[in-house]
């Protein structure tokens, strides 16, 4: 699978404790990371729990519980352990709940033929319909009912909904990724959905998702090409071994300019590829072709424009307060050249997309009022505003506008070239309402989403489509065993964001965009706290107590190290990227 979507190494950090309000954070205490709850996808050769011949009833419901993660057929694995009249009855699609661990104990006393426990467990998600995955927490206690049916325990009695424990969730359900168009349509918003890890109709289960629509919090920032009365079949043609691929049929389907075809194939193509369902991919409408261009198949090559996760080239500049902004090369760190170079006292800067723009936040909030310099890269910076504090600065993608968060209050955007910076008052609301102290934002490389800390917290939101406001109501905390120890984020790709932490264990780690997966990065050669953040391709930087490091997060070797950049050893500097 591609990029960790089957959890080969898969963890989350987890706070272990007896009292539901305290939070902490299990996290390595080595010098080197260390893994947390590591768990490994799915195997086709899963055992399935089946109920056992005089099986005592604790150990029977423990097999249910087992078997309630196996979600084929209705949950027809985990009705084995119920009484015909509870199997008929049981809602397994009312809610599923994640724990940390369930444990039992026996209540109201047991007779010859009846016997009652309660599981009590660590609420650390839940699954809504859709395959949605909730980061939650909170204390879980059901009561599970059981009687002799025949001489044997049966469950006659439970709530409806399913239980499961956190390491059986890991192993059975694979994490899929949906696409949607963003408010620009040229672009794709991953949605992530967890599924069964082992269906083997995958590809039509994900087309039938994509059809019921995005998240509700991405509702107002995504569009769809595939409409809701769209439903699949399989084609009969569809297991010829001689014609390699994937055929979707696709029924209720209405005609689509040339222009929404190719976005249509562009959810459908980038959906199935990613989640290694085999192309090509011939999409078909009542049995014909799409697109008669594309008879034999789409590949990801034909709607190459809308890859999700493009190649991005290393950093190329970075911001120190002697020289300013200063160009990396092999050689190591020159002066750009540019009036930038003469930008001192630099504390926060970003790039635009296309490279051509530049801001930076100079200026020391103790001796005066920090100020965001704004300008193209080969123009002489200008004053856009200033303030006590200035959060960000983030570049929009599609835009190009840069957003700041001034004093706490006002949320502005700016618009750059063509004479004096323009400023938008921006509804600050959304944001304000998460925390008293917002030290940092980012805009994801789509322009669906952004990314806030507040009060050492992070949190998702979304982007209206036809405002590019942030939306009220759409915001939620990832990474909740963090507690209050982010200090910055940049976003890796468009469903994983990296946290800088003010600690000295795991002072980086990323996390999922869905809050699911959260995994600390190297510790090798790093001193938290680290006080900035940044990611370009497979490269992540963070600012330590020592200088600007670098994190290939694609070397092949086991022991991967922070390293410090060539010309920039035991210099203050910050990193320069797109967004």
């Amino acid at each position: 699978m591609t990029r960790g979507r089957l959890l080969t190494l898969l963890m989350t950090l987890l706070c272990v404790t007896a009292v539901a309000t305290t939070a902490c954070a299990t996290l390595p205490s080595s010098s080197s990371p260390q893994v947390i709850d590591t768990f490994s996808p799915g195997s086709p050769d899963l055992s399935v729990p089946t109920p056992v011949p005089n099986q005592e009833p604790d150990l029977l419901v423990r097999d249910f519980i087992k078997a309630s993660a196996i979600v084929d057929q209705r949950h027809a694995a985990a009705r084995q352990f119920l009484t015909p009249e509870a199997a008929e009855t049981w809602d397994d699609s009312a809610e599923t709940i994640i724990v940390l661990r369930a444990d039992l104990s026996a209540e109201g006393g047991r007779t010859a033929d009846r016997a009652e426990y309660t599981l009590r467990g660590e609420k650390v998600g839940s699954l809504d319909p859709g395959g949605i995955f909730r980061d939650d927490v909170g204390q879980v206690e059901v009561t599970i009912g059981l009687t002799r049916t025949e001489g044997q325990w049966r469950i006659d009695e439970l709530p409806p909904g399913v239980v499961i424990e956190k390491s059986e969730f890991f192993s059975t359900y694979a994490q899929r990724e949906l696409f949607f168009l963003a408010g620009s349509a040229d672009s794709l918003v991953p949605d992530p959905r967890w599924t069964a890890a082992d269906r083997t109709d995958l590809g039509y289960a994900l087309v039938n998702l994509l059809a019921t629509g995005p998240r509700q919090a991405l509702e107002g920032s995504v569009l769809s090409r595939v409409p809701a009365s769209v439903s699949v079949r399989p084609s009969e043609n569809d297991h010829d071994e001689d014609r390699p691929g994937t055929t979707i049929d696709f029924t209720g389907l209405p005609v689509l300019s040339s222009q929404a075809t190719t976005q249509f194939a562009a959810q459908v193509v980038w959906t199935l590829a990613r989640s290694d369902v085999p192309g090509p991919y011939r999409l078909e409408r009542d049995g014909a072709p799409l697109d008669e261009r594309y008879s034999e198949g789409w590949t990801t090559e034909d709607v190459r424009d809308f890859n999700p996760y493009p190649t991005v080239e290393p950093m190329r500049y970075a911001l120190t307060a002697a020289d300013g902004l200063v160009r990396l090369e092999d050689g190591g760190a020159r002066p750009a050249d540019s009036p930038w170079a003469d930008v001192r006292g630099g504390r926060r800067a970003a790039m635009s997309y296309d490279g051509r723009t530049v801001a930076v936040v100079s200026g020391d909030a103790q001796a005066g009022a920090r100020r965001l310099m704004v300008g193209t890269l080969d123009s002489e910076p200008v004053e856009a505003v200033s303030g006590r504090t200035v959060a960000g600065p983030t570049f929009h993608p599609v835009d190009g506008r840069v957003w700041v968060l001034v004093d706490g209050t006002r949320l502005l955007r700016i618009g750059i070239g063509g004479g004096d910076p323009s400023v938008e008052a921006m509804d600050a609301r959304p944001i304000l309402a998460l925390g008293d102290t917002i030290s940092d934002l980012r805009i994801d490389p789509s322009g669906a989403r952004i990314a806030v800390v507040a009060d050492g917290q992070v949190f998702i939101g979304a982007l209206a489509e036809e405002t590019g406001q942030p939306v009220a109501g759409t915001f939620r905390q990832i990474g909740r065993t963090l507690g209050q120890t982010a200090t910055s984020v940049a976003w890796r790709d468009r469903s994983t964001v990296v946290v800088g932490r003010n600690t000295t264990e795991a002072p980086v780690v990323t996390i999922s965009v869905d809050g699911a997966i959260t995994e600390p990065l190297s510790q090798r050669n790093i001193s938290g706290p680290v006080t900035a953040v940044a990611a370009a391709g497979r490269e992540v930087y963070a600012v330590d107590q020592r200088s600007l490091l670098r994190l290939d997060t694609g070397a092949e070797t086991s022991d991967r190290y922070w390293r410090e950049i060539n010309g920039l050893a035991a210099i203050r500097a910050e990193p320069v990227v797109s967004g």
